[in-house]
């Protein structure tokens, strides 16, 4: 078998590469995303004791741990945590290494290669907090579970060196703390308005419960008023009027209070060792008081205020440096403060030339004083939020913005392709229809006066360019192309406006390795965001958005500027949309969860009915007719078999052409494809009996044209599937053997089913010479399927297929493979269900194309689209053809952004970047001088010849 499949893949000729050596990170490109830090889990942190140099360590809302390059935002390593449970990671830096946790586990990074030191995963219980003790103390990891444990870990090997369980069952676990005096555990109690705080130390040697312990009197409305840090809890008391501080590592349980001033709306505490700065934020104001306190008895004392500055939003961050504390005050309008912890007089300032101008959400600092002992160099590593784009990331050097990460687009949840524009051709139309409107003798005058002008304002300059041209052509160099809304020559160049969750709308350029064009707020001016459902190319150069909550709008693709906005009349939110056929424009229809449908923009008819199908609330996919006017009708009903599940409807991609209705075989013969354009899939699932069904159905008529069972399937994992022309790829985990009875091909099964009119050569089957058919009048004809079934190496999250101008390139089909974190590209004629199974093809098969049936795909790392490079979260696959007709254009998203090119077929419609046309012309030339000196012999001989009578 495993002689077979590498015979298989070492016959597959160079077509089949994702792309050539030399084009590797050249036509590809990938933004790796993070997403939204988390505040208490970004710090700089040297990777090495004595390095100079920090990192920035950040974890974000998506269990990312990465450590990012201050010098330019490059990403030095990142690693997905676990994201099976809801509860939030942490990470915390110890010496050389960065220790996270994530659900039932902890890890221990290396902090300067990434590599995995050690990992300890628990088998009850989530990790709740982690801390991680000084170098003195051996560098041990305390983890707080959300069972109320707490356990103790080596800092070199990460094995559980004790565990304590003594806690009130009643008692919610809250914060973790490593004091001089042990380690604290912070629990809360459930269920009451006044919730008091009880506080445990135990002995971070042995983990038993030390001196420390007992009840701090607190009336706490709720958790999210706590903050806990290594040396200080605090927590707000009678609706943000009164703050209280409980040093921890003493021998006292009194809090000490505090009044919080008039008006304030927002409190944030920054604790420093004995010290500890207080945010207070008004709706207009902010400023700060630093506190100091005793840990002999517990008193807090007022040091010195911050004045306030207007506008509410900003952010203090704390820096620990060799010669003391520094706090760090960042401003949206871009000032930036420093303050020692000893007097209120700033040690140093900052003015941007360019702030941020957006809400400050956290930020983290590093302060170094620089020779001299008077100046300071600060970097702060600020996150942002702005309508619809949350979590951005900047690094700020002494005020100046040096670099931004876009980790808001980690969130993009829809798509859609904008097509730019053709300069030349956009001043033509515009003639052209001005000629339309004239007279034929009229309109030849105007066409005869544009030609006249046209040469004498581009000629001259065409002509003196010819040089330029040509050395550049020889030369190979490359043409600097439009930017803006015009597209390149060959339409590599597309925007893809981009939805994100939080209600944002961009535009992504593909061609110019992912450069965002333009950004824009598609927030509701009242009421909740619901999110988006589509996002549609309606007419050149105009984007049609769908939300959720019952909103349309119309965005100009090229400056983002909304154009139209219009609430969707009915009944409850939008379910489901798609974009149709209209007069000179795109339609959408928008299907209403209480079935009603309505065509937007609103006022606009359909040309002819239209036909649709949907899923609705009860489990049943069902097909609508919808009217010119918008008014649907329930055609057919599909319902599942009893204990089956709707898992997924698939339809045909909306750019899908067919360059051909046969397939010619080696011998000359024709198969003719069932083509039919109603087509849509229907995966239901039984994970009762362990099935999976998959059925093809005419989505007019409802009628079923085919359907198949499978059986072992594991429902628990996701089936995924691609439909295009006649045929459907989809892939389920198999190999149930208690349902099966007996030992089954356990793993990832990939199923390939072509459809043809007839199993027969040369034969139309039913449909027969009909020019023209309709689903309506009669059943479809049942098609001959052909299916051939395959074992691949790993599990697959999403396919697509590509897609080229005219359909006559052949196929691929792209599967982003999560465990490889990586978008395979698959050959369609390897996944053909003629390869010829239990012997070699014969010389018409060959000549066909045909390859030998192997059960097993496995995985040629030069197919994978991204190379070297790790995609991490991506949720959907899309392409679109370029202007070539041997190239699509490939965009991933939902998580990291990727894009690049392909050429099934090669690329036979244009030069490849190594030719040479200083060789060919070489060539040429010294065949014509070789030509010229053989040319006088030749001739000399023949006239011998005539002489001689030869």
């Amino acid at each position: 078998m495993r002689v077979s499949t590498i015979a298989l893949t070492a016959l597959l000729p160079a077509s089949v590469l994702a792309v050539f050596q030399d084009e590797a990170f050249v036509n590809d490109w990938h933004i790796a995303l993070l997403g939204p830090s988390l505040s208490d889990s970004s710090f700089f942190h040297r990777p090495v004791l004595n390095a100079k140099a920090s990192l920035i360590y950040t974890l974000s809302e998506r269990n990312i741990l990465a450590a990012v390059h201050p010098k330019d935002g490059g990403v030095v390593w990142r690693h997905q945590l676990d994201t099976s449970c809801s509860l939030g990671a942490v990470s915390r830096a110890s010496d050389g290494m960065v220790v996270a946790g994530a659900c039932g586990g902890v890890m221990a990074f290396d902090a300067v290669a990434g590599k995995l030191v050690w990992e300890n995963a628990f088998v009850n219980g989530k990790v709740l907090d982690v801390r991680v003790a000084s170098r003195e103390d051996g560098g041990r990891v305390v983890v707080l579970m959300d069972d109320r444990s707490v356990k103790m870990l080596d800092g070199e090997s990460g094995q559980v060196r004790w565990e304590w369980r003594g806690a009130n069952p009643q008692h919610l676990p809250y914060s973790l703390s490593i004091t001089p005096t042990g380690v604290v555990v912070v629990y809360t109690e459930p269920g009451k308005s006044t919730k008091n705080i009880h506080v445990v130390t135990l002995s971070l040697a042995y983990g038993k419960v030390g001196g420390f312990s007992g009840i701090a009197s607190a009336s706490v409305e709720s958790p999210q008023q706590i903050h806990s840090s290594p040396t200080l809890l605090s927590w707000t008391e009678n609706s943000l009027r009164t703050l209280k501080f409980l040093p921890l590592g003493g021998d006292r349980l009194t809090p000490t209070s505090v009044t919080v001033p008039e008006g304030v709306v927002d409190i944030s505490v920054h604790p420093a060792g004995n010290t500890v700065l207080v945010h207070y934020k008004t709706v207009d104001k902010s400023w700060a008081t630093v506190y100091r306190w005793q840990l002999e008895n517990g008193s807090v004392v007022s040091v010195y205020d911050i004045e306030p500055k207007n506008g509410a939003d900003s952010v203090f961050s704390v820096s620990n440096a060799d010669n003391g504390m520094f706090f760090v005050w960042s401003l949206a309008n871009g000032e930036v403060f420093l303050y020692g912890d000893r007097e209120a007089k700033p040690l140093a300032g900052y003015t941007s030339k360019a702030p941020l101008g957006q809400p400050i959400l956290h930020a983290a600092s590093e302060v170094v004083t620089r020779a001299d002992g008077t100046s300071y160099a600060v970097r702060s590593f600020v996150s942002t939020s702005s309508p619809g784009f949350k979590g951005d990331t900047h690094l700020v050097r002494n005020g100046d913005v040096e670099w931004t990460r876009k980790e808001s687009l980690a969130s993009v949840v829809a798509s859609g392709f904008a097509e730019l524009l053709d300069p030349t051709a956009e001043k033509v139309a515009e003639e052209l229809n001005a000629e339309g409107h004239k007279s034929v003798g009229a309109a030849y005058v105007h066409r005869l006066t544009r030609h006249i002008q046209e040469f004498i304002e581009f000629g001259p300059a065409w002509v003196v360019s010819i040089p330029e041209r040509v050395k550049d052509a020889f030369l190979s160099k490359e043409k600097i192309e439009k930017g803006g809304r015009w597209r390149d020559f060959f339409g590599y160049r597309k925007y893809a406006i981009v939805a994100t969750a939080e209600g944002g709308l961009a535009a992504i350029d593909i061609g110019k390795k992912g450069a965002v064009a333009w950004e824009t707020s598609i927030l509701p001016g009242e009421g909740e965001w619901k999110g988006v459902l589509g996002v549609y190319e309606v007419s050149k150069g105009v984007m049609g958005v769908v939300t959720t909550g019952s909103e349309y709008l119309e965005v100009d693709a090229f400056e983002g500027t909304i154009l139209k906005r219009e609430k969707i009349p009915g009944c409850g939110s939008v379910k489901s949309s798609s974009a149709v056929d209209g007069v000179g424009r795109k339609l959408v229809l928008a299907v209403l969860k209480c079935g009603k449908v309505i065509v937007l923009p609103l006022g606009a008819e359909l040309p002819e009915p239209i036909y649709l199908a949907v899923q609705d609330d009860a489990g049943h996919a069902k097909g609508l007719k919808v009217t010119t006017s918008g008014k649907p009708s329930t055609t057919w009903t599909f319902t599942p078999p009893t204990s089956e599940i709707i898992t997924s409807i698939s339809t045909r991609p909306a750019h899908d052409p067919v360059a051909s209705i046969g397939r010619v075989l080696g011998d000359r013969s024709v198969m003719y494809k069932y083509l039919n354009p109603h087509l849509i899939s229907i995966i239901t699932s039984n994970p009762l009996g362990s099935t999976a069904s998959i059925h093809l159905v005419d989505s007019v008529s409802g009628a079923i044209i085919y359907s198949t069972t499978h059986t072992g399937v594991d429902s628990s994992k996701s089936i995924v599937s691609t439909i295009a022309e006649n045929w459907i790829v989809y892939a389920y985990y198999g190999g149930n053997d208690a349902v099966l009875g007996e030992a089954a091909a356990r793993g990832y099964h990939l199923v390939v089913s072509e459809l043809f009119e007839s199993d027969v050569k040369n034969d139309r089957g039913p449909l027969g010479g009909a020019q023209n058919y309709t689903s309506l009048a009669s059943a479809p004809g049942t098609p001959a399927v052909l299916s051939q079934s395959f074992i691949f190496p790993g599990e697959i999250a999403t396919f697509a297929t590509t897609s080229t101008r005219q359909g006559i390139t052949s196929h691929e089909v792209l599967a982003f493979l999560p465990d490889s974190r990586a978008i395979l590209s698959i050959p369609k004629r390897i996944l053909d269900p003629r390869r010829p199974v239990g012997r070699d093809p014969n010389a018409a098969e060959m000549e066909e194309g045909l390859l030998k049936y192997t059960p097993v795909i496995e995985m040629d790392p030069r197919a994978l689209l991204n190379h070297k490079r790790e995609l991490l979260g991506i949720k959907h696959v899309t392409t679109t053809p370029a202007l070539l007709e041997s190239t699509s254009l490939v965009f991933a998203y939902g998580g990291d952004l990727f894009g690049t090119r392909v050429t099934p077929s090669m690329a036979f419609d244009v030069l490849a970047k190594g030719f040479s046309k200083v060789q060919l012309v070489g060539t040429i030339l010294a065949l014509g001088v070789g030509v010229g000196f053989v040319a006088p012999m030749v001739r000399r001989k023949q006239i011998n010849q005539r002489w001689l009578g030869v």
